[in-house]
């Protein structure tokens, strides 16, 4: 519990600083004068005047904000065009730089992150070319392939990694490729025929092996309590035999809760013992909801190893990271609002906290990996045009440009009260979300 309550503070607190950062240096730079920067919403609950500024926390955790001079539609200083440091004073393009330096901010902090995760940590690499999956539906099991298969080749060119494969059979051209394996000592040669080519076909379908060997055991995770240790192998679930570690991942995600037989060997010897699965939330990969499922807290033995890379190597792939999952989440926003996903998929605090409570237990390279993931949601969230968001602002800006003057105080201040609305509403949903959830 105490974890959870922590790791959320620390995730949160960062992000909304961030963002906040953004329009206060984005201000700053604009000549508008800054007269708070709060961490929380009113009331305060400590805070200091530095020169024309109070930075204070406030006492609601649920977000942040920067007041700046002549930010409400009805503060402006009398007088045409106001006050030279005031925000309505500034032009349509000054305004709307200040505006999206918010979630800009919090773009930059998911590429830093990811930056820094690609320069520390390199590229994790799949030390093996032995095939762990076929699906039957495949033009790869149609070719032939087994499980235990090694692949050699793809047309003719040698592969070491799994990324080789991958890269092999995604720039490959033409309906069909050459694979060249070796089963049971002996080597062969399969013809694999597609029926359009396209990447998904030629990436779906197959997947390397991955035991079902334990590397680590997260502390105080049932696992522990149950006596599991690194390099036990699970060999059943339940009484369902296991030799793979995703055939072991989908008996536990099943059972959250519920006890569940688990059976493994240690240095020879067998052992079986009754684990209780941890109670996580994930997105169900057929409807985009979000599912209880169960975890027993361990990571997997895997053929990873990892290739140090460059400065500038690292900046290109934190980039191409950025650039994936902010369209992953647009994708999903955009099924989202056309009813193709359920509201049920939309988690709020509560469900954050957990999150980042079960990715803290995953060490420190879990945590900020889903920090990076929550910031760039924040972003997209903020973006949206909704009233008394950041996106909702930018098109009220959008709209001046068009008709080349302000609109009248009383539509703005009708805008905002309702985005104000809009947003207690949201709020109120999605929490009740996460308690219906817990509640399940």
């Amino acid at each position: 519990m105490l974890t959870t309550v922590l790791s959320a503070i620390f995730v949160l607190g960062l992000l909304v600083f961030f963002h906040e950062l953004g329009h206060f240096l984005a201000a700053k730079r604009m000549g508008i004068r800054v007269e708070r920067f709060s961490l929380g919403f009113p009331p305060k609950m400590i805070g200091k005047k530095v020169g024309e500024t109070e930075y204070c926390i406030s006492w609601i955790p649920l977000g942040g904000y920067v007041s700046m001079a002549g930010e409400r539609p009805d503060a402006q200083s009398e007088g045409e065009g106001g006050k030279p440091w005031e925000f309505q004073s500034k032009s349509v393009g000054a305004r709307a730089f200040v505006i999206a330096a918010g979630p800009g901010a919090n773009f930059v902090l998911a590429f830093i992150i990811f930056w820094l995760f690609y320069a520390t940590m390199g590229v994790m690499l799949v030390d093996t070319t032995t095939v762990g999956r076929v699906d039957v539906a495949s033009p790869y099991a149609a070719a032939g392939l087994q499980v235990g298969d090694e692949i050699l080749e793809i047309d003719q060119a040698a592969v070491d990694t799994w990324e080789d494969v991958r890269e092999r059979l995604s720039t490959g051209t033409g309906a069909s490729l050459s694979l060249k394996l070796r089963r049971d000592g002996r080597d062969r040669t399969v013809q694999v025929r597609y029926d359009d080519g396209g990447t998904a076909e030629r990436l779906g379908g197959l997947d390397y092996f991955r035991a079902s060997a334990v590397s680590t055991v997260i502390p105080d995770s049932p696992a522990e309590k149950a006596g599991l240790r690194p390099g036990d192998v699970i060999t059943s679930v339940n009484g369902v035999p296991v030799t793979q570690w995703y055939e072991m991942v989908e008996q536990i995600r099943v059972r959250p809760g519920m006890e569940t037989a688990v059976s493994w060997t240690r240095n020879g010897q067998s052992h079986q013992v009754g684990i209780i699965p941890n109670t996580a939330q994930d997105l169900d990969r057929e409807t985009g909801d979000v599912i209880d499922i169960g975890q027993i807290g361990i990571t997997q033995q895997d053929h990873i190893k990892r290739s140090p890379i460059g400065i500038v190597t690292s900046a290109g792939l934190a980039g191409t990271q950025l650039v994936a999952v902010t369209f992953t989440i647009v994708d999903f926003v955009g099924k989202l609002v056309m009813g193709q996903v359920s509201t049920d998929s939309v988690g709020g605090p509560i469900a954050i906290a957990q999150m980042a409570g079960d990715s803290a237990r995953q060490g420190a390279s879990s945590l900020f990996s889903f920090m990076a993931f929550l910031s760039i949601n924040l972003a997209i969230l903020n973006l949206l045009p909704i009233p008394a968001l950041d996106g909702g602002q930018l098109l009220i800006l959008g709209v001046e440009k068009i008709i080349r003057r302000p609109l009248s105080l009383k539509y703005r201040m009708v805008w905002q009260q309702t985005g104000m609305a809009l947003l207690l509403v949201l709020m109120v949903f999605v929490v009740f979300n996460d308690v219906t959830r817990i509640f399940r």
